[in-house]
């Protein structure tokens, strides 16, 4: 149950990274302009640099997606509960893995 805990955030985290990566190629439509592919781009490194620091400090890391969720959800209403949903657990799954370490 341990190794089970320890890598369902860190597959989520990857999972929420490239759902967020292929938003990137919508910018190669003919109807969005680069500038929104930009935006995803900027996005996934956010997310990105989120997983990455949750990786190796996972208090920090489940703090910071925990804040993701919640502005997702924030921002996109009902919208927004599969991809503010994952972030947010994600963070609960890295705050608990932190907790139970100690």
């Amino acid at each position: 149950m341990k190794k089970f805990l320890y890598y369902l955030p860190r597959v989520i985290t990857i999972l929420i990274v490239a759902f967020f990566a292929i938003f990137i190629l919508e910018g190669f439509s003919p109807e969005f302009s680069p500038a929104d592919s930009l935006m995803h781009f900027l996005l996934t490194l956010a997310v990105l640099a989120a997983a990455i620091i949750a990786w190796k400090w996972p208090k920090i890391g489940g703090w910071l997606f925990l804040f993701l969720g919640l502005k997702f959800l924030l921002m996109l209403s009902w919208n927004g509960l599969i991809v503010g949903g994952a972030p947010f657990i994600a963070g609960v799954l890295f705050l608990i893995e932190r907790f139970e370490k100690k």
